[in-house]
């Protein structure tokens, strides 16, 4: 059974917006796209930030481990039928993904990696944040999430991305003595 407030949010959200946003709400889902975005944000941390290539690293990492705990660890267990695969009337654009809804890989990623390049580039971590609001926009824009699914990807996506930075933070127990 679908939450009240996520069929409300999608019908209102999932609407033809015109040409352009609809280009812009693709682009935002596109894989290759954001791990372009991806890679430019990790060479960025390891020549600006000071953590320089741990930062770097982290940031790709994040994305993997976000990737791979959203889509085989969560995503199985939830089991939850993606909005244009439950609904005749859902715009879906870019097609109907055949894989299960929650929560959103694309939030899930998105916000692990923003949330390790705010620690990066505290200055720059609007860009981060920016990106991901965009990408979990677009994910219901387009018809394959409910809305929940990316609000449950992005508090996956930033709780893997802290846990991530602990453990780096961890070398200094061992490295530092």
């Amino acid at each position: 059974m679908v939450p009240p407030a996520d069929l409300e949010i999608l019908r209102a959200v999932n609407q033809p917006a015109g040409v352009f946003v609809d280009w812009a709400m693709e682009a935002a889902s596109s894989r290759s796209i954001l791990l372009g975005i991806a890679g430019i944000a990790a060479l960025y941390a390891a020549f600006r930030s000071v953590h320089r290539w741990l930062a770097a690293v982290l940031i790709l990492v994040a994305i993997g481990v976000a990737d791979l705990t959203s889509a085989r660890v969560v995503k199985p267990l939830a089991s939850r039928a993606r909005p244009c695969q439950e609904l005749h009337d859902v715009r879906a654009l870019v097609g109907c993904g055949a894989g299960r809804s929650f929560p959103s890989t694309h939030a899930a990623d998105s916000a692990a990696a923003a949330t390790v390049f705010a620690w990066a580039l505290p200055r720059v971590s609007v860009v981060g944040v920016v990106i991901a609001a965009a990408v979990g926009f677009s994910r219901v824009y387009l018809g394959e999430h409910w809305p929940s699914d990316v609000a449950a990807g992005w508090a996956l996506g930033v709780a893997l991305g802290l846990f991530l930075l602990f453990v780096s933070r961890l070398r200094y127990l061992f490295v530092h003595r």
